[in-house]
């Protein structure tokens, strides 16, 4: 008789199989989102947005050139010190680092015109457009990459399949063929070349095995999945990204450009520079100073106050700065021809960009549409032949030639869908428009925060 007693109870092995499933959940990586529902495109872009080190990395050098700007804006504020200098003095109380011997003092101190100082903020600025634009082309690039993986991996189910149906036809012409060399009907060169095609046929449908599970490694990485976690794509590739084109795609990709705007900010920011820096601005500071001065200074001045207070403007005319100053208007001048010249390169690189991008998506869909009517043409033939079969007016071996004939343009299909919104998603980019087309209506990109 089995003792009851020595096996837990219903209750605690539910408990306990339900803690495996959940550590076994959390050892995958928690991919429960990924098991429960399908991936979509637009969440697989929101995931890389959060996910993407080199978007973090350039979104933490943007704040950093922010916060950089800003400090170079702080010394044109106001500020206020208080500070107090102990020292002793045998005879005339003289300067102590910077101030005289005293108790306390309150310092009040506004930079009323420094041209340097100026010409600090409008470089800082500049600095900090570069950053604006690295970083949203680095978003635009990580849809891109994104949109990129997923309808490859998309591809490469469809392939896949499509190979596991040629491998299937390969492997049953093969047996018809065995089956009549025994028979006597046909030659062993006959069997031989059956034993190749399935051959071919099996080592296609590793080929996109392999190509699947790469590139689904691919888009994993790039979401920031595990490699071990389930991935089940819901986006239908070949209607992605549907949008309307513009009349003209150059205009738009220029106006929309990332790296134009910010060159164009630049150049209006480096020509002020220029400006302060080709002229010998006096520099005009005020200051207001309180000080609570000691009791020993008053046999050396007869009128003396141990409460001083103190008000004053100074203005300084710069002549000579050791070719400091000559050196940061050639600077200046520098800067703001190498914007311009970034610029009238961006602009030729952008118009040679637009143009082949059109030229190569009219040629992918029409492809992709010469595809489709050739799958439509195997599908035909695979009825109609599998009608003949089942009428016995077929001859034999007739369908598993057309399964394998439909196998092909399910391949080919697949390849120009892909090789075509590759393209139009290429033209989106340039144009500006690749992230509204996957995110819909969103903050900007490049607001996006980083995990």
């Amino acid at each position: 008789m089995n003792d009851r007693r020595s096996l837990p109870s219903l209750p605690l092995v539910s408990i306990l199989a339900a803690m495996a499933l959940s550590a076994a959940a959390f050892a995958r990586g928690q991919t429960a989102p990924g098991e429960t529902a399908p991936l979509t495109l637009r969440r697989a872009a929101e995931l890389s947005l959060a996910h993407a080190p080199q978007l973090a990395a350039q979104r933490a050098a943007r704040e950093e050139g922010s916060a950089s700007a800003r400090v170079a804006a702080d010394a044109l504020h106001p500020s206020v010190w208080l500070s107090t200098t102990p020292g002793y003095s045998s005879g005339l109380p003289v300067a102590v680092a910077g101030s005289v011997p005293a108790y306390g003092a309150l310092t009040v101190r506004q930079t009323i015109y420094d041209p340097m100082r100026k010409y600090d903020v409008l470089q800082a600025e500049a600095h900090t457009a570069d950053l604006e634009a690295v970083v949203e082309s680095g978003c635009a690039e990580t849809v891109r990459a994104t949109v990129r993986a997923y309808a490859r991996s998309w591809t490469d189910e469809r392939q896949a399949d499509a190979a596991t149906r040629r491998l299937a036809a390969a492997e049953a012409a093969l047996q018809r063929t065995s089956d009549l060399f025994d028979a006597g009907r046909v030659t062993e060169m006959d069997v031989e070349r059956a034993k190749l095609a399935a051959a071919r046929a099996k080592q296609k449908l590793l080929n996109a095995e392999s190509d699947r599970d790469l590139d689904g490694l691919e888009l994993k990485r790039l979401i920031g999945w595990p490699a071990s976690a389930p991935l089940r794509l819901s986006s239908e590739t070949e209607s992605a990204l549907r949008d309307e084109a513009e009349a003209d795609n150059l205009t738009v990709a220029k106006k929309a450009d990332p790296q134009l705007k910010s060159l164009g900010r630049q150049i209006e920011l480096l020509g002020q520079s220029a400006r302060l820096a080709s002229k010998r601005w006096p520099t005009v500071e005020a200051s207001v100073q309180y000080q609570r001065l000691p009791s020993y200074y008053s046999k050396y001045y007869n009128s003396f106050n141990e409460n001083n207070f103190s008000v004053g403007v100074s203005l300084a005319i710069p002549l000579w700065a050791g070719g400091r100053l000559d050196d940061t208007e050639a600077k200046a001048h520098a800067s703001v021809l190498r914007a311009e010249a970034e610029r009238d390169a961006r602009e030729s690189d952008l118009d040679i960009s637009v143009r082949r991008a059109e030229v190569s998506m009219a040629r992918a869909e029409a492809e992709h549409s010469l595809a489709r009517r050739s799958q439509g043409i195997a599908e035909q033939d695979l009825s109609a032949a599998e009608a003949l079969a089942r009428e016995g007016r077929g001859e034999a071996g007739t369908v598993d030639d057309r399964r394998l004939l439909l196998a092909d343009a399910d391949e080919e299909n697949a390849k120009t869908a892909l090789a075509a919104l590759e393209e139009r998603t290429n033209l989106l980019f340039l144009r500006g428009d690749l992230a509204r087309a996957v995110l819909g209506e969103e903050p900007p990109c490049a607001a996006v925060p980083g995990r």
